[in-house]
């Protein structure tokens, strides 16, 4: 739970928001309950990544990427197979997601600007445990098309062994990642893409060499408070109160994002401590006898 993720210069890594959460927030205020700060983001609506993207020179990087233990629930097969249908998890990103974290496709290509964007034929990277377990390393898996959800999705990549991307997890890791874009093919009425109010992706940015983060991160505050602004006449009257007072904290995303580590951390850490003061007594009792 404490080790870095399998990528190129992790302390580089710098993720917007200090809580890991799950699934969604709806609305202009977030925080408060189970034990959060009240008025503190951790998540952000498509919109909001595309003006922290843009107006964020620090960065030389920052993805999105689907936050939520179990992400898109998957039905897939391989356009014109008789097989019956499999299931698998799917999980959206931006079109710079892998190269954030400057790690090469085993097989194939990653994702390019025109992969994610309306109307660009809908295309898949597979992940590598996936192709292994499930595809037994089939070579021709690369370039085939899936129905993935009855929608034909063309599989151009397998992401590296050990990559199982920016969410820690023991379990419901994605199978397949699916551009931002593509999410109302398969969320059809209940896609989230479009709708400001819905803050449902994780940001995880590369930084560049020299930046401070507590400079950034005073940035990106004015960022949130300036995207706010231009949304107040959608706020309801609770919403309008509070919308000034929201924050914003830049951490370290080396280590990825973590529902378990967030739960177990602390109690990690202070059992490590005392076990290391049971070893430093050992050792000290040994000195002396």
């Amino acid at each position: 739970m404490l080790r870095s993720l399998p990528v190129v210069r992790p302390e580089q890594l710098w993720r917007v928001g200090d809580a890991a959460r799950c699934c969604y927030s709806d609305g202009y205020s977030q925080g408060g309950g189970n034990g959060l700060p009240q008025n503190d983001w951790s998540f952000f609506s498509w919109e909001a990544y595309q003006l922290f993207r843009a107006s964020t020179p620090a960065f030389e990087q920052l993805a999105a990427f689907q936050i939520g233990e179990a992400n898109a629930r998957l039905t897939v097969r391989r356009a014109g197979s008789p097989v019956p249908v499999a299931t698998a998890n799917g999980e959206y990103v931006s079109c710079n997601f892998f190269e954030t974290f400057r790690i090469s496709a085993w097989r194939g290509r990653f994702f390019t600007n025109a992969d994610d964007r309306e109307a660009a034929p809908p295309v898949t990277v597979m992940s590598f445990h996936a192709w292994q377990g499930k595809y037994g390393s089939d070579p021709s898996v690369v370039g085939a098309t899936y129905d993935l959800n009855g929608r034909p999705f063309t599989i151009i990549g397998i992401a590296p062994p050990g990559f199982f991307g920016a969410k820690v997890a023991s379990s419901d890791m994605p199978d397949f990642w699916l551009p931002l874009a593509t999410e109302p093919l398969i969320a059809g009425a209940t896609s989230r893409l479009k709708n400001p109010r819905l803050a449902w992706l994780d940001l995880i940015g590369r930084v560049r060499p020299g930046t401070n983060p507590k400079t950034l991160e005073a940035q990106l505050q004015v960022e949130l408070h300036q995207w706010l602004a231009s949304h107040v006449a959608d706020m309801g009257s609770k919403e309008k109160a509070l919308w000034e007072k929201q924050t914003v904290h830049l951490t370290p995303g080396g280590a990825g994002v973590s529902l378990l580590r967030e739960r177990y951390e602390e109690g990690l850490r202070l059992l490590l401590l005392a076990a290391a003061c049971v070893l430093l007594v050992a050792c000290a009792n040994i000195a002396n006898s």
